[in-house]
């Protein structure tokens, strides 16, 4: 190989190397960047939340009236009671919020008694009433923990016979009749004054009415729940264009990297594809191959050039001839060799030549860019 030649190679690996360099380091630089600037994004934007949990608890006793059949005053919940001994009913109505941090709020809470009548196969009510039993207005606190405990008593003996007095004036049967108590508590964040609690009604006490005297039980649906509460906005809320710096930034070192794998695919160099070439036929047609350590002299043979090395495995097939190889390490340049009657067939895998074809390849693509521009 000419020096001018080994120069010339020299001088486009370096030129070669510097180009991925720079947009190896453009790249990375830009994707850094950019997940630096959305992380900072996220962080700076992010508000401070308050975790709470709930739960609600109802506890209730039943007062009897005097009977010959009971010895207890009372009964406790989940017990089955006679309706019509019923004198009335003690409750307890708890309710807890448990904040992680202070914070300052107001909250209000009431509680209601309806009366509900409706047929039994139907969801619509025929009869509605509702009373307000307790009403408690805002009050402020910046407790972690708020806690509400109401007791009432509960007539029940009244609504009772209420509801009996509607049932017969309308000569009524086949309905549902109950008295539903429920408790509704509002906690407002005075940060922004939203409710920090979802549900507003957070429990229900529901008692079965009726004039006859069958067994009765009471059922009950209480709230248990968590969430969060805004404790306190982000300073830098109005910096999105922060987010789409790095987005853009982040596109850009995506692009450029693209551009970095593109390069390196479009311009390996002619001795890097001539070492992989090489590899690929010697893994997978060693055992056709027979490797001569001296250069053979073509002036005693006619040579013929062949274009691939899979006319060279076609012509082994068709003249059952071995295929020599010869491999000048100085040149970067291997010979593959078929003798037959005095003709040498000869295909010539070299950088000199992977470089001049792609040379001639890079001509022509740019004879045709010149062209689409006329």
């Amino acid at each position: 190989m000419e020096e001018n030649e080994k120069e010339k190679i020299l001088m486009h690996q370096r030129k070669r190397r510097k180009h991925k360099i720079k947009l190896a380091v453009q790249s990375v630089i830009l994707l850094i960047i950019s997940a630096v600037l959305i992380i900072m994004y996220f962080k700076l934007s992010k508000n401070e939340y308050n975790k709470y949990t709930e739960n609600a608890k109802v506890d209730y006793k039943v007062n009897l009236k005097e009977n010959e059949f009971y010895e207890e005053d009372y009964l406790d919940e989940n017990s089955n009671i006679i309706a019509s001994l019923i004198k009335n009913i003690e409750v307890n109505f708890k309710y807890n919020l448990n904040l992680e941090a202070n914070q300052e709020y107001t909250y209000n809470y009431k509680i209601l008694a309806k009366t509900n009548v409706r047929k039994s196969s139907n969801t619509n009510s025929i009869y509605e009433t509702t009373d307000e039993l307790v009403i408690k207005d805002n009050q402020t606190s910046n407790s972690k923990k708020l806690e509400i405990s109401e007791n009432l008593t509960i007539d029940y003996e009244k609504y009772n016979e209420k509801i009996n007095k509607f049932i017969n004036l309308y000569n009524l049967d086949n309905t549902t009749s109950t008295l539903e108590l429920e408790m509704y508590v509002n906690v407002i964040n005075k940060y922004d004054g939203n409710q920090i609690n979802e549900e507003s009604k957070v429990m229900t006490l529901s008692i079965p009415l009726t004039t006859k005297t069958v067994d009765i039980s009471i059922g009950s649906n209480v709230v248990a729940d968590e969430g969060k509460a805004l404790l306190k906005k982000s300073e830098y809320e109005n910096i999105t264009y922060v987010l789409w710096i790095g987005v853009i930034l982040g596109v850009l070192g995506v692009i450029i990297f693209i551009r970095f794998i593109k390069y390196i695919l479009d311009t390996r160099s002619a001795e890097t594809m001539y070492d992989q070439q090489l590899k690929i036929i010697l893994f997978n047609y060693k055992s056709y191959i027979q490797k001569a350590n001296n250069a053979i002299n073509k002036e005693e043979y006619k040579v013929i050039q062949i274009n691939t090395f899979n006319e060279i495995l076609g012509l082994r097939d068709t003249m059952q001839a071995p295929i020599l190889m010869y491999t000048d390490e100085n040149e970067d340049r291997t010979e593959f060799m078929i003798m037959n009657e005095g003709i040498l067939y000869v295909y010539v895998l070299g950088a000199k030549e992977i470089r001049n074809e792609l040379r001639a390849k890079s001509a022509e693509r740019k004879m045709k860019k010149e062209k689409n521009k006329n």
